[in-house]
């Protein structure tokens, strides 16, 4: 087992907690690197600034040679954490391919929250925030569509010939390893499909394209499926506009999320407790602020008092996806890998993937398990739908970054 490579979200959200219980011990204020410091010296601030640069300059041009000077390859953990970059490119180089994307440029933020400095060695706690910029090789000359991602890093740096090298670093990454599978790999499609474009969509007033099958008829994975609830309000009382807003004012960590990169302090983050994704997409489509669908015994939040907290429903993602549909509040349109949520039918012409609008839910199935879920926020210049998500956190990333060619994926479309 490759111990630096956190697949699984709850090995790393076990990791995190307890980065977040040693930092409770250490002396040192939030500082954002680069700023005026008192606490971490300029060499190992301007360190810190040079190798997170220089890793995202290596994921948009596909080349990791210059990163191994970074890393402290003398060391096991060192050249594991290595690796582990360089499966990152490689993943993101073959995404690319795959969508006909070419990332043009990237910038780099950096808070650190906790560090303690001994001797030769340092363990920082720190957030790092990036925007990514890409076009489309079919349209070279058009500005770039841009997305955030935001990752919460627990790293080791060691001094290796007067210079400070990374000997370990623990994170999830929206890029690569919020899948729960080792090696990820991107999903390809055949004989020329691709994904729907914005003139293929019939208006964006949300409505569902597409014909629903009757409930308790089967379907295949990619097929249609579901039902639409009876009883449905004649006034739709999910608001989409408030639900995307709030979706990119608390979307954390990531480049372009407001709220001062952080995320809502009504609310419980249980990121050290198995994941805040699914807490994420609850409050986006049931806060007051927010979507506004109306709460119930099953799925609420409580703010006060001795039941204070989140439901199951709420909070757990196959709970929740769960309760979506059988509340009659979403309709599962396809459940499928990305073939057959991209591919045309005859219910869905331009693919499930096409009939979702923003403030609709994806989740991501890996294993025979719902791993994450994610809220629609529009689509990129081309159409490519892009989600925003916690754990880790995402600003309009598109909606297959980072999973693998096996994840199965629910598209929930909002009927409320």
């Amino acid at each position: 087992m490759r111990l630096y490579v956190l697949s699984r979200r709850r090995f790393m959200v076990c990791l995190l907690a307890f980065a977040a219980c040693a930092s409770v011990a250490a002396s040192m204020l939030v500082q954002t690197v680069g700023s005026p410091s008192i606490v971490l010296d300029r060499e190992l601030i301007t360190r810190l600034n040079m190798i997170f640069s220089d890793r995202a300059q290596s994921v948009i041009q596909g080349d990791a040679e210059g990163l191994a000077s970074h890393y402290d390859l003398e060391s096991r953990y060192g050249r594991w954490a290595f690796d582990r970059e360089q499966r990152r490119i490689r993943y993101v180089e073959a995404w690319s391919r795959a969508r006909a994307v070419r990332f043009v440029g990237t910038t780099v933020e950096i808070s650190v929250h906790s560090a303690e400095v001994k001797g030769d060695a340092a363990w920082l706690r720190l957030r790092q925030s990036t925007e990514y910029a890409y076009i489309y090789d079919a349209d070279p000359t058009a500005p770039p569509d841009r997305f955030g991602i935001g990752t919460r890093h627990f790293t080791e740096l060691v001094r290796r010939d007067g210079a400070w090298v990374i000997r370990r670093d623990w994170y999830t990454d929206p890029l690569d390893e919020d899948s729960v599978v080792g090696n990820v790999r991107p999903a390809m499609v055949s004989d020329g499909i691709l994904p729907p474009t914005v003139a293929h969509r019939d208006g964006q007033d949300g409505k569902l394209q597409g014909q629903i099958v009757q409930a308790g008829a089967s379907a295949s994975a990619g097929e249609p499926e579901g039902t639409s609830p009876p009883g449905l309000p004649s006034t739709p009382r999910y608001d989409r506009d408030r639900a995307v807003a709030y979706a990119d004012e608390y979307c954390g960590s990531a480049w372009g999320c407001g709220n001062n990169r952080e995320y809502n302090p009504m609310y419980k983050d249980f990121t050290g407790l198995g994941g805040d994704c699914s807490n994420f997409v609850s409050q986006v489509l049931g806060d007051p602020e927010a979507g506004r669908l109306p709460m119930d015994w099953t799925w609420r939040y409580t703010f006060r008092g001795s039941g204070a907290g989140a439901s199951r429903a709420w909070a757990q993602a196959e709970a929740l996806a769960g309760f979506l549909i059988n509340s009659g509040r979403a309709v599962r349109i396809a459940r499928g890998t990305y073939p057959d949520v991209v591919a045309p039918s005859e219910n869905f012409p331009h693919g499930p993937i096409g009939a979702l609008h923003p403030g609709d839910v994806i989740a991501y199935e890996e294993r025979g398990r719902i791993e994450h879920m994610a809220v629609v926020t529009g689509t990129d210049s081309h159409g490519y739908v892009v989600v925003n998500s916690h754990t880790a956190d995402r600003y309009h990333v598109p909606w297959d970054l980072g999973w693998d060619r096996g994840t199965v994926f629910w598209l929930l479309k909002i009927v409320w």
